[in-house]
């Protein structure tokens, strides 16, 4: 068989699933078969030799008792004639086989008969006589059986059988699990040729039920993942231009500029303009590296009163002079990640402070085995239609706003993020200050009594 021939059969179908799983079956069976009949065989082979020696005793009594009457000179003759009506063969021989000489003398001595189980012949000692009377082979094949035995034929009808009934229970088994294969195989085919929507459908066997929905769930992450860094990719491109845009205008005038005063200005704007794209690179590194879940959460506890009032007074001097900022945190405890809470806690205020009048709150509480953050500011509010989409990244709702007030549009995605990552959400509505609410909800872990 050629290789080719060879690679043909190995392919994966149907076919040749139900040809290697059949064979397979078919030999074991054949094999366990013959180990039976192996092992049958060598546990009731004395047995079977008493019962054919007991079934023998009556034609030994009567072959003795008649080559007994005959003249020793006679007893051929008397032996051809009665071998006649036997359906095996008789003749005297002067002594068994050497491989069983020994073992059959005692046996004979005793006046017994002696049975070779691998020849299937009967010696029987003859009165008044040296010689011995042998019978068999007792096994003899009927004349209508040709070189297949009895044996093997049942073994032949057996196998056909049973081989037919396994094999239609095989072909019905494999068939709905091979269709679950072919879908699943068809959907991961499509979805690594790009088209992220694809689905599998339901499989309708129990066995491999799990997998479609395992492989539909992988896909969904994967397509948003795709969606997400593809969208990250468009926007960090698109927050690029700009400083780009104004190092290359600067490089311009401080060819053309004389004045020293001017130049430096020059200077001092691309040199800011360097650092908000180093910023910006850096933002959007954490920010992937977050969105993929690779930076770990160290939970820790800590009184929730004294953490916040710290953090209140780190943020302070970044606070308009014109705002008030009010802080109502419990005295209690509460656990999370030290570092991503301060990231996302600064991130609620820095933002109110973009966009309140006059007043900014923060409210810090426990629900049930959830702890809860909200920022309030009396600003305009977010509309309702835009409250989800104040989380995506580099999204900015008011451009002019935000270009006074900077940003990149980073620090809020970055809180939804956190959020998730402490297996709770985020999310914006209207605050009773008249402005905006940020909600950040993450979940508690069992905590010890204090």
């Amino acid at each position: 068989m050629s290789p080719k021939n060879i690679r043909g059969w190995l392919k994966p179908t149907l076919g040749t699933l139900f040809a290697r799983y059949f064979l397979i079956t078919m030999l074991i069976q054949l094999l366990i078969i013959i180990g039976f009949g192996f092992l049958v065989t060598k546990l009731y082979q004395n047995s079977d030799q008493a019962d054919k020696l007991r079934f023998m005793n009556g034609t030994v009594s009567l072959l003795q008792d008649k080559l007994a009457s005959q003249a020793p000179q006679h007893r051929e003759a008397t032996l051809s004639a009665l071998a006649a009506r036997f359906s095996y063969p008789l003749r005297l021989v002067d002594a068994p086989p050497p491989e069983v000489a020994a073992a059959a003398s005692a046996t004979l001595r005793q006046g017994k008969p002696y049975l070779d189980d691998d020849s299937q012949l009967l010696y029987i000692a003859v009165p008044g006589d040296k010689r011995l009377l042998a019978l068999g082979p007792l096994d003899v094949q009927s004349s209508d059986s040709t070189w297949i035995s009895e044996d093997i034929e049942v073994l032949l009808i057996w196998m056909v059988l049973s081989g037919s009934t396994l094999g239609s229970l095989l072909y019905f088994i494999l068939r709905p699990l091979w269709a679950d294969l072919l879908e699943v195989r068809r959907t991961a085919e499509a979805f690594a040729e790009g088209d992220f929507s694809a689905r599998a459908h339901s499989a309708s066997s129990r066995l491999f039920a799990p997998l479609p929905l395992a492989f539909n769930s992988m896909a969904s992450r994967l397509e948003r993942q795709m969606e997400t860094r593809q969208a990250l990719s468009h926007a960090i491109a698109h927050e690029i231009r700009t400083p780009i845009a104004r190092l290359r205008f600067g490089l311009t005038m401080l060819e053309e500029e004389e004045n020293p005063d001017e130049w430096q200005r020059y200077r001092d704007g691309m040199e800011r303009d360097m650092q908000e794209l180093e910023e910006l690179i850096s933002s959007s590194m954490e920010f992937s590296k977050l969105k993929r879940s690779e930076v770990p959460l160290h939970l820790e506890t800590v009184e929730l009163f004294d953490w916040f009032d710290d953090l209140v007074d780190l943020v302070t001097p970044l606070k308009p002079p014109h705002l008030a900022l009010t802080l109502e945190c419990a005295h209690e405890r509460g656990a999370f990640d030290r570092k991503l809470m301060y990231i996302a806690s600064r991130n609620l205020l820095l933002n109110a402070f973009k966009y309140a009048h006059g007043q900014v709150r923060m409210k810090v509480y426990h629900q049930d085995a959830l702890l809860i953050i909200e920022v309030d500011d009396d600003g305009c509010g977010i509309p309702e239609e835009d409250r989800d989409k104040v989380f995506e990244p580099f999204l900015r709702l008011d451009r002019s706003r935000d270009r006074a007030t900077g940003g990149h549009g980073l620090g809020l995605s970055f809180v939804r993020l956190i959020a998730e990552h402490h297996n709770g959400q985020a999310s914006a509505g209207a605050s009773d200050l008249g402005g905006a609410r940020f909600r950040m909800i993450i979940a508690q872990p069992a905590l010890p009594p204090q």
